[in-house]
């Protein structure tokens, strides 16, 4: 009955002082939002990111280069079609391009790979001399079906103290959808052979994608470790593993530093949540010389600061998740994926969990808490006749 009664009080003095109680709410709100917009962020990109590596191949076979991956023979991948288990070995040539100043994907399989790899929702699939490329891309570049692009990355000369760079011209003959993935934006996707004749490596892919059947999928491994012992070989597993580590580290840094954030915006609190507030401090000696106990009076501001962060986190959540799916995370979204611009050209990746809002609801309590408890402390410690002077 007791704490009924603080509880009672303690909702009176938040309908009481409501300019003040809502001043802090919707200072909790502008300060938690964007974290709670943060964590969504980050885990719904780490969940595509698990997924894409879930969808892929089992392995990723190249070569050791001075302890780095390398280069890989084309014809490995005949050699490992026919071990027993293996699915299909599928050669690959990936990097990253530069295209009228702008950094794409590009992509090189077998023509037919590429109609299981890709949606087209404009033109057709890619023949020899010819490239699909996603739907982002196309509209930052004015590229439509039929248009013509110059891909190259080889300098040959110096010319007036400026690299020439041999290009080859495709044909966009498709464009996809890139808003089922965030990875395929800016992907551009051309056979194998004449991704490799770009590079100008004949006979070379960058790797070997091998999918195989699972429960085969050990003996597989090792009986392609045993065909070189130079093949460097990345399971699904491994990756599955960088990709978590990859997410936890960069999560981990900006809460880092969102917490020091939080540490400096502390000073804001106090002013708004009541410290020196004349009032606050007579209705707490009132209830000193009516008999409460200082605990009653600590009890009396949890309570209230907990009231204040049951408002303060839903609608930061409610707000965050305005921002994110509706406004598809404008201006934050490029905090977290590179190489997008203010406003993403795909759908935003974007998870919200239990422990997105009881992030929310434990922060909304340590800073209402720090901006409160000392100075009623003080207070409740301070023989009532003092503070009524």
């Amino acid at each position: 009955m007791r704490m009924l009664g603080i509880l009672s009080v303690a909702a009176g003095n938040l309908l009481r002082h409501g300019r003040r109680t809502a001043v802090v709410v919707i200072c909790l709100v502008v300060i938690i939002t964007p974290f709670v917009s943060a964590l969504a962020l980050l885990e719904g990109i780490r969940k595509e990111a698990v997924i894409s590596v879930q969808e892929g191949a089992d392995l990723y076979i190249t070569m050791d280069m001075y302890g780095r991956n390398g280069m890989i023979p084309m014809e490995v991948a005949d050699e490992i079609r026919r071990l027993k288990g293996v699915v299909k070995a599928v050669p690959r040539v990936i990097s990253r391009i530069y295209v009228e100043g702008r950094i794409a994907v590009l992509l090189g399989i077998p023509l037919d790979e590429i109609e299981d790899a890709v949606r087209v929702i404009e033109g057709e699939l890619p023949d020899d001399g010819e490239i699909v490329v996603g739907r982002a891309l196309a509209k930052a570049l004015g590229l439509e079906v039929g248009s013509n692009l110059s891909l190259g990355v080889r300098v040959t000369a110096i010319i007036d103290h400026s690299p020439f760079i041999m290009k080859r011209v495709f044909r966009v003959s498709g464009i996809f959808d890139s808003d089922t993935s965030i990875w395929s934006s800016d992907l551009i996707l051309a056979g194998i052979d004449d991704a490799i004749s770009i590079y100008e490596m004949e006979g070379f892919v960058s790797d070997i994608a091998v999918y195989a059947e699972p429960a085969m999928l050990q003996d597989v491994a090792e009986r392609i470790q045993q065909m070189n012992a130079y093949f460097r070989m990345q399971s699904k597993a491994i990756a599955r593993q960088y990709v978590t580590r990859g997410f936890n580290r960069k999560g981990g840094i900006f809460v880092l530093l969102y917490t020091f954030a939080f540490i400096l915006a502390i000073p804001v609190m106090l002013l708004v949540s009541g410290t020196g507030l004349t009032e606050r401090k007579k209705e707490v000696a009132i209830l000193k010389a009516t008999g409460w106990q200082t605990e009653d009076v600590l009890q009396m501001a949890f309570l209230e600061n907990t009231v204040i962060a049951l408002m303060s986190a839903p609608l930061a959540v409610l707000i965050s998740y305005i921002w994110l799916k509706l406004l598809n995370g404008a201006f934050i979204a490029q905090m977290f994926i590179a190489e997008i611009e203010s406003i993403a050209p795909f759908r935003i990746p974007v998870q919200f969990t239990f422990g997105t809002f009881f992030m929310a609801v434990f922060f909304s309590m340590i800073f209402t808490l720090v901006g409160s408890i000392y100075s009623t402390w003080k207070t409740a410690t301070t023989p009532p006749a003092e503070v009524l002077r």
